[in-house]
């Protein structure tokens, strides 16, 4: 018995990988089984198998679990299409991992607002009438690691450099609270410590603690201190699980 295959040979398997490539998986997400059927089987040449799709149901959400044994449920006999299906599904869903790993998890500036997290009271008022004055550092958290721009004061002649912690390199953290102007105030301060391989840094901006020469740790003096604890324990776990 002969099965009917009727993909087209309209675009080449090299501008098929192109158009999928430049698709957003965030988007991808929230398509219908309608869109599925005009933004992926029909670009990747294989509109004959859109009722297959329609009657099960294949929205973009569900396209991005579809595995072979799926498509055989569903009806996809012949053993080259499915491979090819396959192949185009396993460049979407390494772009979807690849964008969730760069999503943003937490993101936030030091030093924060309130006197209990400035160095002195000159640097409190400079945070309310003049914040350029101070050298700020802008955090990012994402599902690979944790990146900041250290912004020095607008009236410097001095470039903004950026700093990188690569999960993989992670070693600790501590999370400490403390009381400050007379105990009335509390400040949350994350410590974080990685080995010096796992840093990506502007060349001249190496930290070593000067009395037992290793790399200082990262600090973060933020409210959000113990929430940003959580969601880098949470990556940092997700991350190891990944490189095993």
């Amino acid at each position: 018995m002969t099965v009917d295959s009727q993909p087209g040979d309209h675009a080449t398997t090299k501008e098929v990988e192109e158009y999928l490539l430049h698709l957003d998986p965030a988007e991808i997400g929230k398509w219908t089984s309608e869109q599925v059927c005009s933004q992926f089987l029909e670009r990747i040449q294989f509109s004959y198998l859109i009722e297959n799709f329609t009657v099960n149901n294949i929205t973009g959400r569900v396209l991005l679990m579809v595995e072979e044994r799926n498509l055989v449920e569903m009806g996809v006999n012949v053993i080259g299409d499915r491979l090819m299906i396959l192949s185009y599904l396993k460049l979407l869903k390494k772009k979807k991992v690849e964008a969730d790993k760069m999503a943003t998890l937490w993101q936030g500036e030091t030093p924060a607002s309130g006197i209990q997290y400035s160095e002195d009271c000159g640097q409190c008022c400079a945070k309310i009438f003049c914040p350029c004055c101070i050298t700020r550092k802008m955090w990012r958290i994402t599902g690979q690691g944790i990146f900041y721009r250290i912004v020095p004061p607008c009236a410097w002649f001095t470039t903004v450099t950026q700093e990188y912690i690569d999960f993989r390199f992670l070693k600790d953290m501590e999370l400490r609270t403390r009381n400050t102007c007379a105990c009335c105030c509390q400040t949350h301060e994350l410590l974080m410590f990685a080995d010096q391989k796992g840093e990506l840094k502007t060349p001249g901006n190496e930290d070593h603690d000067p009395i037992i020469g290793i790399p200082a740790p990262h600090q973060l003096l933020h409210p959000e201190a113990d929430k940003v604890e959580t969601i880098v324990r949470t990556a940092w776990s997700n991350a190891r699980l990944v490189a095993e």
